[in-house]
């Protein structure tokens, strides 16, 4: 990648501005905030497809459009601890999957290196730990021994999630069974491998403006 101005076309701000309003969102302990969240990502997925040039044309992004759909009725009609909330979650879960590759490869097609395209790439950092939110949370309504904390807290899901992802260390919500941990600590390699090469190499690229020449030094061109 090369240095340049960003592609006018990218809005990875906005896309960065909504995943951080259905990450607040999330924190309400109440019913209503995981369907509103829910919503949230179906605003997502329509600035997520303007920015990274999905066109709602082609059938794999209709389908993902069909799937956020559904999952944002179903999460607003079924029961936190039902099979429709576990199905919604982990639609919720492939759907921002799908964010994360399109945005991932839409910074990735960028020539040069400009701060849209590092705002790209911590969005995309962001999406993994919300995706990982809804796995975890349809996980637990499933079986709700996976977790030392169940789908009766949806709230906690999302903070568990980024303690995991940014490997700041366990608090009080810890996985329990097995297969849950062995989830935790992949989502905790994904966080430390994409902040540390690919996150850290685009900064990197980014341009420093050098310092401009001291008063009464002349240049080589002038002596």
């Amino acid at each position: 990648m090369k240095l340049a101005r960003a592609n006018p076309t990218d809005r990875f701000g906005r896309l960065l501005v909504i995943i951080t309003v259905a990450f607040l969102i999330s924190g309400i302990q109440q019913e209503w905030a995981t369907t509103v969240t829910t919503f949230v990502n179906l605003l997502l997925v329509v600035v997520a497809f303007r920015t990274t040039g999905v066109r709602s044309s082609m059938p794999v992004a209709s389908a993902i459009a069909l799937v956020a759909t559904a999952a944002a009725v179903l999460s607003a009609l079924a029961d936190t601890d039902s099979n429709g909330a576990a199905i919604s979650s982990f639609a919720q879960f492939s759907l921002l999957i799908f964010l994360v590759v399109a945005l991932l490869r839409a910074v990735l097609a960028h020539d040069v290196v400009s701060i849209q395209t590092i705002i790209g790439a911590v969005a995309a950092y962001a999406l993994i730990g919300l995706a990982f939110s809804w796995l975890y949370l349809g996980m637990s309504t499933v079986d709700s021994q996976q977790f030392s904390f169940d789908a009766s807290v949806p709230s906690a899901f999302p903070e568990f999630s980024f303690v995991v992802l940014t490997t700041v260390g366990f608090g009080n919500q810890v996985p329990v069974e097995p297969f849950a941990a062995r989830l935790t600590v992949i989502e905790a390699v994904i966080g430390q491998i994409f902040l540390a090469t690919f996150v850290a190499r685009l900064v990197a690229l980014y341009p420093r403006r050098s310092a401009p020449p001291e008063k009464g030094v002349d240049s080589d061109q002038d002596r």
